[in-house]
């Protein structure tokens, strides 16, 4: 079982969209019996008020026919390095703020989605730029790219 998880700043945009599309993908691969995925965010704010999913974020998913499920926010924890195989974040302050909650990526298991593109950078947060669908596509390509890496690494 490959496990995933997607990690962002709050967990109600990014991570959430990344999710529910790498499950998407998974699903329509008939590889979601490989699979565990879920996200997180490096803040707890959401965790404690019990934030869903953005509206604009529910917004986009429904216009792509992206299929979710309810979700609520959860902060990233140390022993989620021990559960999960990939921790992807969606940009370096990310990276960093898991770094600093686990300590030292000693088995690699954390990089950027869209470090498994042709064109590695951070993905903006709609939370800041209100440009969701920009957001949406830089998911696409970076869960896209991510389930060709495992492809080619010979994972699924």
């Amino acid at each position: 079982m490959i496990k995933v998880l997607f990690v962002c700043l709050g967990n109600i945009c990014r991570s959430p969209m990344a999710q529910f599309v790498f499950q998407q993908m998974v699903d329509n691969a008939g590889l979601c019996d490989k699979f565990e995925i879920d996200s997180a965010g490096t803040e707890g704010y959401n965790e404690m008020a019990h934030e869903g999913i953005h509206y604009g974020t529910r917004e986009i998913l429904t216009q792509m026919k992206v299929p979710f499920s309810e979700h609520y926010s959860r902060r990233i924890r140390k022993e989620d390095y021990n559960k999960f195989n990939y921790i992807i974040a969606m940009d370096e302050s990310n990276v960093e703020d898991i770094q600093a909650l686990i300590g030292k990526d000693k088995d690699g298991k954390i990089s950027m989605l869209l470090d498994y593109t042709k064109t590695p950078r951070k993905i903006k947060d709609p939370w800041y730029t209100g440009n969701f669908d920009e957001t949406y596509w830089d998911v696409v390509d970076g869960c896209q790219s991510f389930l060709e890496f495992l492809k080619k690494q010979g994972k699924v």
